[in-house]
């Protein structure tokens, strides 16, 4: 299983977006290689060329408002192309916080944290083997952070020892490069404006709105959501976390391997969805 992710937005006071996003993409291994194929085909067949385009140049009201059918047509072909597949989308949705976030050093941001959990459980429900964590690019030094944070997290805190379905090796790799990694560009960047629009309190009032809401609504249905063993809570696929920072696991890192087993359905009912 390979997870592609990516951000839209980022939680800072000082960030323009409202409700930044961290999504997953679950793609089978043997999937990859015709995905890739219709990835090619459609940028083709409508651009004629296979230069990365970015989210924020197709996931706006000018898309709709100025009839750019190309970037329509490429968005709507993205989306299509993934729902014809097996796979499965996680998403974290966040408030932008009031003061900036500050989360113990080399500690995993709750964000990832959460999305790691998804697919750790998904994985784990479906008997499916390790997923790897594919994350685009962003500069080496962050890049580097998460690695170590995210290895950090696996191997030093109970809870993340008792992840078996998470590679302990996160890749970071160039979206312009990855096809695939696109769909996790992409995915958030609908999933962002669909809750800055405020879509899921109300009914969509334009036609880009309108546009969002249909785009969104495939992509909801490709995620599940996880009923917590031992408890009686359900953890939304599509999580909103609010500005629910907190670093949410213990922050005493421990090199005991006992009950590691039983940790996974005790730690998941200690975090509730909204």
């Amino acid at each position: 299983m390979l997870t592609f992710i990516d951000e839209s937005g980022y939680p800072r006071p000082t960030d323009s977006t409202k409700n930044p996003i961290l999504l997953g993409v679950c793609i089978h291994a043997n999937d990859i290689k015709p995905i890739t194929n219709q990835i090619y085909k459609l940028k083709d067949s409508i651009y004629g060329k296979q230069d990365e385009i970015k989210s924020t140049k197709l996931i706006r009201e000018a898309t709709i408002t100025k009839n750019r059918t190309n970037n329509k047509a490429y968005v709507e072909g993205m989306v299509d192309i993934i729902v014809s597949y097996d796979a499965a989308i996680f998403a974290v949705i966040m408030d932008k916080p009031d003061e900036p976030i500050i989360v113990p050093e080399h500690h995993l941001p709750k964000q990832y944290y959460l999305l790691l959990k998804k697919v750790e459980f998904y994985c784990n429900h479906h008997h499916y083997g390790k997923a790897m964590m594919i994350f685009d690019e962003v500069h080496e030094d962050a890049d580097r952070k998460i690695a170590e944070a995210i290895t950090g997290f696996l191997f030093k805190t109970k809870f993340g020892r008792s992840f078996h379905h998470i590679l302990e090796m996160p890749l970071f790799v160039s979206s312009a490069v990855t096809p695939a990694v696109q769909f996790a560009d992409i995915f958030a960047g609908i999933v962002r404006h669909y809750y800055e629009n405020e879509l899921d309190q109300k009914e969509p009032e334009t036609e880009f709105q309108e546009w969002l809401v249909a785009l969104f609504t495939k992509l909801h249905n490709l995620t599940e959501n996880n009923f917590i063993p031992k408890s009686h809570y359900l953890e939304y696929g599509f999580q909103k976390m609010g500005k629910n920072f907190s670093y949410p696991v213990s922050e005493k890192f421990t090199t005991s391997d006992n009950d590691d087993e039983s940790l996974l359905s005790e730690e998941f009912s200690n975090d509730l969805s909204e």
